[in-house]
């Protein structure tokens, strides 16, 4: 059986990123742990606050490009050099945008001071984090995933060297926030010289396209970016507001769930990443075996989530304790709430997907921006109430949101998604999420262990026996 799924292209793919990413968010979590010890919660708390507001205006640079890039490289393959040629002079343009909103918001909004050494730093990182988007995409478009697992691999590794081998002394957010910027330099200047060799060099003469111009390009990603825009208004801009309504501290608290539950985010999205291309291929070509396999792809999320948050809720205080200290033990009924939004992020992600392979974006804004109004007046009530409040608002608007999603869903791919598997799917979703979250395990250690490898048992069992099977099939 492993050896006719590893035969699968997009298994293969899969394989390839989500070891690598299992390996680099393990080496993450590794860092993570001495950045909280030694920064504290408030220090802590400001370097990822940077981080938020890099990776939120680094969506202005990168302009939605991502998804129309990775789709039509993947449909022709031969307009690989031209798409990242028109795709880099776009880029160009938003990459300095992205920058200039960085230094207003800081200097004319933000309550937290950043001093300019730190805004110089971050600007130079949305450039090459765009510069890096635009490679991704074209190696992505052409199904060659496994360059940026190993390079990412590299590089995290190199990080975790870093912020193991700075002297305590030293130990400070100028000089981490040096290193992480100089290696995501090189990183990208590595994956360029990667895709050169192996794409460009073996690739047809780059030459213009009449139905691929800047601005069918602009107009396709617009969708993109503005959804982007609102995906980050529901993920990253409340812990903008967080910082506005509580403390750094409790940022700090809030992010350190985050730091913990992002391989699981990680590897649903390489998954999805995984198969975007081919999924754009099928959505048109047989509706009935894409909805087959997107009822698989959706019983993995919820088996695969359900299986990781129970998980949790039985270890989580230990978790907590052993990696980061009792400094952070009130964390740990905020992570166990976040566990449950990662399994409905992870939904969204894999609805946005399909509607994206069905070439749907307008809807995908649509619904999008819809959910970020209703979800807005939770975060607004929830941040008053430092990081647990957070916790809760993110998880009650995201069961309240998933109707609007599912219900396009179910629409395009209609006959073959029924009532009856939907109502299943939800009732299970909420039912394992209301028992997690309202009745905490205290057990003892062995008796948590024997739960855990009995759910361990029981998802794998199930998984193996009804899902793989039919993705061979």
């Amino acid at each position: 059986m492993i050896r006719r799924l590893l035969s699968i292209q997009i298994i293969k793919n899969f394989s390839v990123l989500t070891g690598t990413n299992i390996a680099i968010q393990f080496l993450s979590i590794m860092s993570s742990i001495r950045l909280a010890r030694l920064l504290q919660p408030a220090g802590y708390g400001l370097f990822n606050l940077m981080m938020i507001q890099a990776g939120l205006f680094s969506i202005i640079a990168v302009f939605g490009l991502g998804v129309v890039i990775i789709r039509n490289v993947a449909r022709n393959k031969s307009d690989s050099k031209y798409l990242f040629n028109v795709s880099n002079q776009i880029r160009l343009v938003t990459t300095l945008l992205a920058v200039a909103s960085l230094l207003i918001y800081n200097i004319f909004i933000n309550k937290t001071s950043i001093g300019p050494l730190f805004l110089f730093l971050l600007s130079i990182y949305i450039i090459f984090q765009s510069l890096w988007d635009s490679i991704q995409c074209i190696a992505f478009g052409n199904e060659r995933m496994e360059a940026t697992g190993y390079i990412n691999l590299l590089f995290t590794g190199l990080w975790v060297i870093g912020v193991y081998v700075i002297p305590k002394l030293s130990f400070n957010i100028e000089n981490l926030l040096t290193i992480y910027v100089i290696l995501q330099i090189i990183k990208t200047i590595s994956y360029y010289y990667w895709l050169n060799k192996k794409i460009f060099r073996k690739d047809h003469p780059a030459t213009s396209n009449p139905d691929i111009n800047f601005k069918s390009i602009i107009l396709q990603s617009n969708y993109y970016f503005v959804l982007a825009i609102f995906t980050a208004f529901q993920n990253q801009v409340p812990v903008l507001l967080l910082d506005h309504n509580s403390t750094l501290e409790q940022v700090g608290i809030f992010n350190l769930g985050y730091r913990i539950l992002l391989p699981l985010q990680m590897v649903m999205g390489v998954a999805l990443t995984a198969l975007f291309p081919s999924f754009s291929r099928l959505a048109s070509a047989n509706k009935e075996l894409f909805a087959t396999r997107v009822r698989n792809l959706l019983n993995l999320v919820l088996l695969i989530g359900v299986w990781g948050c129970l998980c949790f809720t039985l270890f989580s205080k230990e978790v907590v304790i052993i990696l980061y200290g009792k400094a952070y033990i009130e964390s740990v009924q905020v992570i166990l709430i976040q566990c449950w939004y990662t399994l409905l992020y992870s939904i969204f992600c894999t609805v946005g997907t399909v509607l994206s392979a069905f070439d749907k974006q307008r809807a995908l804004v649509i619904i999008t921006i819809v959910c970020s109004f209703i979800a807005l007046p939770f975060y607004l009530i929830g941040t008053r109430y430092g990081a647990i409040g957070l916790a809760y608002a993110f998880v009650v608007s995201g069961f309240v949101n998933l109707t609007i999603p599912w219900r396009e869903l179910k629409k395009s791919l209609n006959p073959y998604l029924d009532y009856s598997y939907s109502l299943k799917f939800i009732l299970i979703l909420f039912a394992t999420a209301g028992l997690s979250i309202l009745f905490p395990i205290e057990f003892s250690f062995w008796i948590k262990l024997a739960l855990g490898l009995l759910i361990t048992i029981c998802v794998g069992y199930y998984i193996r026996i009804k899902v793989l099977k039919q993705i061979i099939a």
